[in-house]
């Protein structure tokens, strides 16, 4: 629901959210009024003898009032909020009268915990000692209970939340007035103000250069723009992403269809191409899933030692501190920022299994648009191996996350990621600017030059080999898990002959785009508007699949996921949606009135983001990596299988809990690593199923 209006604020938790606090706070104060009530009637004459007895019991019965009231009032705020759904808020509209009433009863849980700590850490002494250890035993949770709640309360608070007092019908009899839109102006420069400050506080070590304040700036606005029209708090956000699953998982099962959001329902059949330059170019010969895993290894030794620590639980302490050494001992090249023990550099040996002197360069320099990169001599596969490392920092983050578009001057009419463009070109002027790659390939006569990168890296590698062509005509690069929203289909195309992308399961950073986010949003509100079912009973059963259950088990009615399969096609510029949606109760209130008007702008801006933005995509040819048996059981090992794919197949992102895992390095390692191990051979695109002699 929209967020809760409470103090003349608006805050960012909802009626509907109070269901598992208030369970648990329920629990733990039933658990306290239990072992407060089994000391004061067992021992009550110890009780009474203490020194300021009186005062002891009268701390005992209050406390014995309060817990029971507070008991009560969590329990009626455990049912009121379980009542009506996401967007139906009427049977939860006393909530609010709940909340207050329990702040009055705070007060005096308060002043009830000062005098117990006072008595029972100062004015005990003649006590028996389990009397004053049960008395600070309840002061002590008094004290973690109410820390607990400050900053509940803290991270609900919303900056952007104070209600001003304006005419309800002012803003919408004046729609089209200049009034109207200097309002709208006003209150998303203050939106934009509030996410520049936010995203300086998680970045606060980065340094005030022009740079930096072009990035915040660029990634404030983009923010302030996808969130505007949202009066939705994060768990129904989290709550229509699980009915969007059902619904995908539903069409999957009709067909193999997947559905392009109110637009379009296409299969995963290709479809004819529109012109000479869509025409998919054969794999190279070095393409192979051999190939494809051994540089692998030099992208996830690129992340140090915290992703070779997270891959080897067990056994990665031992077999990092046996190669970690001081600087002074170290034999090989230069190395940038590594810790006193070197244990990055230790990681990247350890995961390549190369020597100290084939390590050329290694530098973990972190900025804004400047990130760690390594560069090795591989003497078995007689090349000059450049990694960059992928997301590992809130600078790598701000990096990804300045998505406008710029030329890429060495293509006409091709653009790239404006923010992963930079790094690439900070890292070719440390390669040639210090003389790096002259210096690899004096020492490797003959050698070809590999550059290979996981997420952001592989983003970065790809425009690094763009940029390098001219230089190194025989360049090739391996980007794993490109982000999505990379450069545009000409520059893809372009680089299908020297770039190969690896792409496994349902990763969503290949998918993601500003049209791809949109088109998500889009769905995830209508979604919203359409459940009927309570939004804890959707969050329970999202969570039970995710982690109690190995198979997929669709336990959500019908009612909440049958909305993307008979959801009728929209209209791309003019969009009726009182009349595509089923007529709820909502749709009469002023929330629902806020969701269908954010529905609509949420699709016009999706469709104005394909006119006023290039569409971007993963580059090269994309070798696309999936599981053959997705109901296989919790230990089992999983088998894959795959097959060569076009830019254009990823461009709707997957909503599942392999979304995430699915990026995941060790992941993408371990899945070349079977491919590899078989020898596979990639097939062409092809709608049939597997071949299971190719597995």
């Amino acid at each position: 629901m929209p967020g809760l209006i409470a103090f003349q604020r608006r805050w960012g938790i909802g009626s509907d959210d109070f269901v598992f606090p208030a369970l648990l706070e329920l629990f733990l104060r039933l658990v306290w009024l239990a072992a407060i009530s089994i000391v004061y009637s067992v021992h009550s004459d110890a009780i009474f003898h203490c020194s300021d007895g009186h005062l002891l019991q009268v701390y005992y019965i209050g406390v014995l009032v309060l817990l029971t009231v507070s008991s009560v009032l969590c329990a009626f705020i455990v049912f009121v909020s379980t009542r009506g759904t996401i967007m139906i808020t009427a049977p939860r509209k006393n909530l609010t009268k709940l909340l207050y009433l329990k702040l009055v009863i705070t007060l005096p849980e308060l002043v009830w915990n000062i005098l117990g700590t006072y008595w029972s850490f100062l004015e005990s002494s003649n006590c028996q000692e389990f009397v004053v250890r049960t008395v600070q035993g309840a002061v002590i949770t008094g004290w973690v209970l109410g820390v607990l709640i400050i900053i509940g309360v803290a991270i609900v608070f919303d900056p952007l939340g104070k209600i001003n007092k304006v005419h309800p019908r002012k803003l919408s009899s004046d729609l089209q007035s200049n009034e109207r839109s200097q309002f709208l102006e006003g209150a998303l420069s203050t939106a934009k103000q509030a996410w520049e400050k936010r995203c300086r506080l998680l970045c606060c070590c980065v340094l005030g250069d022009e740079q930096s304040k072009d990035a915040f700036d660029e990634i404030s606005k983009l923010l302030a723009d996808f969130f505007q029209d949202l009066d939705l708090v994060p768990t129904d956000i989290a709550a229509g992403l699980i009915l969007v699953q059902k619904d995908q998982e539903k069409l999957s099962s009709t067909g193999g269809r997947s559905y392009n959001t109110f637009t379009e329902l296409t299969t995963n059949v290709k479809q004819p191409l529109a012109s000479p330059t869509d025409a998919p170019l054969g794999p190279a010969p070095w393409m192979t899933t051999t190939n494809m895993y051994h540089y692998m290894n030099y992208a996830v030794g690129s992340y140090g030692w915290p992703m070779f620590m997270f891959s080897h639980l067990a056994t990665g302490l031992c077999r990092l501190c046996g190669a970690c050494r001081c600087q002074v001992c170290f034999v090989g090249g230069e190395v940038i920022d590594d810790n006193c023990c070197q244990c990055h550099t230790a990681a990247i040996r350890r995961q390549t299994r190369i020597r100290d002197t084939d390590l050329l360069y290694v530098s973990f320099h972190n900025k804004i648009f400047q990130i760690p990169f390594y560069v090795a001599i591989d003497r078995a596969q007689k090349t000059v191996v450049v990694s960059v490392r992928g997301t590992l920092s809130l600078k790598d983050a701000v990096t990804d996350m300045s998505a406008e578009s710029d030329p890429l001057e060495m293509i006409q009419d091709a653009k790239g990621h404006r923010g992963i463009l930079q790094a690439a070109k900070y890292i070719k002027e440390q390669l040639l600017g210090k003389g790096i790659l002259e210096a690899a390939f004096q020492q490797a006569q003959g050698a070809g030059l590999v550059i290979c990168g996981h997420s952001l890296g592989a983003g970065a590698a790809a425009f690094l080999a763009l940029l390098l062509k001219s230089e190194f005509p025989d360049v090739r690069c391996f980007a794993f898990s490109p982000p999505g929203g990379l450069m545009s289909y000409n520059a893809s195309v372009y680089c299908r002959d020297f770039i190969c992308s690896v792409i496994l399961g349902k990763d969503f950073i290949p998918r993601l785009g500003l049209v791809s986010m949109e088109d998500l949003k889009a769905k995830t509100l209508q979604c919203i508007a359409n459940s009927k079912t309570p939004k804890y009973r959707i969050l329970v059963r999202g969570v039970w699949q995710l982690f109690c259950s190995c198979k997929e088990d669709s336990q959500l009615t019908d009612n909440d996921t049958n909305i993307l399969l008979n959801g009728d096609e929209v209209n791309r510029s003019q969009v009726s949606l009182q009349k595509k949606t089923p007529i709820l109760q909502y749709q009469t209130s002023v929330y629902g009135m806020k969701l269908q008007n954010a529905i609509q702008n949420t699709i016009q801006a999706r469709e104005q983001y394909k006119i006023t933005h290039t569409p971007l995509y993963p580059p090269g040819q994309i070798l696309h990596i999936q599981e053959v048996d997705t109901d296989r059981g919790c230990f089992e090992e999983p088998s894959y299988f795959a097959e060569w794919k076009d830019a254009k197949d990823f461009t709707e992102i997957l909503v599942c809990p392999e979304m995430v895992t699915d990026h995941m390095p060790d992941r993408v390692l371990k899945s070349l690593k079977h491919l590899s191990a078989k020898n596979f051979t990639p097939r062409s695109r092809n709608p049939g199923p597997p071949d299971d002699t190719q597995v």
